[in-house]
């Protein structure tokens, strides 16, 4: 049985986590950063405590009723000593789910998470998920080279499940030209397609065509997805690792 979409909820986080303001907390990030980063000849950024936990992000957003699996899909890393993963959001959701997350591949993390859930549902071994995507508005350390970094803190929870409303494989296709783009998504006609904000350019056969924001290079989509009913196409391009991403439900 593949996944259904049983709905999605996003927030957005327009100040820095609570314990920023927690001095004793800050110099202890700040060493552990510190200590990290140094095998790599990286240094911390100037504002290294003015980030978000992406536990503290996700757990408002986690469902009141038991799921079988949840993944987290991130790109920019965390700041938060020990809380990076989705193993640390297992005891706070209903159920105490397999709980793993997918990261370093951009905005295809997302995608990636969901084929997974699409296996593990096929075989029959888990009913109910959790996708969660959450990205933050900075990094804690200078990357040495130009990165792109979203506007706001944001993530979003897509409930998954038996539902009427099925969801086809997602499809990721590596090695794509932006300009070839277009010639791969065919007619969509049917459904109402949110377009990654690197693709407002692109001409989509559809009933209705959304433009995710831009300036949310992970979450947009997902963002996005929650304001929409009935069929819906998540496409998104992720123009540094070239990879085309196209996620359908209904």
């Amino acid at each position: 049985m593949p996944w259904g979409l049983r709905g999605a909820v996003a927030r957005r986080f327009p100040h820095p986590a609570d314990r920023s303001a927690d001095a004793t907390h800050t110099a202890l990030l700040t060493k552990y950063l510190t200590d990290m980063l140094a095998p790599y000849g990286l240094v911390l950024g100037p504002h290294p405590e003015a980030g978000q936990s992406y536990g503290e992000m996700t757990v408002p957003l986690l469902p009141d009723e038991p799921v079988d699996a949840l993944i987290l899909a991130y790109d920019i890393p965390d700041i938060e000593p020990g809380r990076a993963t989705a193993t640390y959001l297992s005891h706070a959701c209903p159920g105490t789910p397999m709980s793993f997350a997918v990261t370093d591949q951009g905005r295809a993390g997302a995608h990636t998470a969901l084929r997974l859930l699409h296996d593990y549902a096929s075989a029959g071994t888990y009913r109910r998920a959790l996708l969660l995507v959450a990205e933050q508005s900075g990094l804690p350390y200078d990357p040495g080279v130009p990165v792109e970094v979203p506007a706001a803190h944001c993530a979003v929870a897509v409930h998954l499940g038996s539902s009427a409303l099925q969801a086809a494989v997602p499809r990721i296709v590596p090695g794509v030209a932006l300009a070839d783009v277009e010639g791969l998504l065919g007619d969509l006609t049917g459904a109402t397609v949110i377009l990654g904000g690197s693709l407002a350019h692109i001409d989509v056969k559809a009933d209705t065509v959304m433009l995710a924001d831009p300036a949310q290079p992970m979450t947009g989509v997902w963002e996005a997805l929650a304001s929409v009913d009935g069929p819906v196409v998540l496409v998104d391009y992720d123009p540094a690792l070239r990879y085309l991403c196209v996620s359908a439900f209904g």
